[in-house]
């Protein structure tokens, strides 16, 4: 009796852990799709933060430590670059470098696979567009973040993660077209004024 006992509590809290990957899952999805849609940098960092609180939640709960450094350090990172314009100690290039430095030593103390190298080098790439000043760059450079981390989830069986980086590619794929088909119609309005 105590042994079915023992199962039944260990299935409850194995569905707990599950449902609380799924519940932080889709909240950190919901941020990740906000960021793409915002044109401030300050606005796109805060959501960047939020979403990173979110998936670290999700991963641990998966056992995916991979995935779950980056998005840990990511923390501390959006803390920081949040800050750059008003604190000049935020705006120091050591940053990026210190956060890159610390989710490569992490992600080798702790892989367990090659694969697991994935969301830490994405992370690197994750770093450098978001210290740059330029959200477009930003979005762009996240294409191949969000790809790495769908190969990742694939295979972590993070099935919230895999539809959010679908949906993050066509998110970042309609921001990049909106703001090329806008430069577009800018452009070609200029030159019809110069003509006039």
């Amino acid at each position: 009796y105590n042994i079915i006992k023992l199962a039944f509590q260990e299935l409850r809290t194995v569905r707990i852990i599950k449902t609380t990957a799924w519940i932080f899952g889709i909240g950190a999805m919901i941020f990740l799709f906000c960021i793409y849609q915002q044109k401030e940098r300050k606005k796109l960092i805060i959501c960047k933060l939020c979403a990173d609180i979110c998936w670290s939640v999700h991963y641990l709960c998966l056992g995916a430590i991979g995935g779950a450094i980056p998005n840990f350090v990511g923390i501390f990172r959006e803390l920081v670059f949040v800050n750059r314009k008003e604190k000049n100690w935020a705006d120091k290039v050591i940053w990026p470098c210190c956060f890159i430095l610390v989710n490569l030593s992490l992600g080798i103390i702790t892989m367990k696979s090659y694969i697991n190298l994935l969301p830490i080098i994405a992370s690197a790439f994750v770093t450098v567009s978001l210290w740059l000043k330029n959200p477009l760059l930003t979005k762009i450079i996240s294409f191949p973040v969000s790809c790495s981390f769908l190969i990742y989830d694939i295979f972590v069986g993070s099935f919230v993660g895999v539809f959010n980086e679908s949906l993050s590619l066509v998110s970042i794929l309609i921001a990049v077209l909106n703001f090329l088909l806008n430069k577009h119609k800018t452009r070609k309005e200029a030159e019809s004024n110069a003509n006039q």
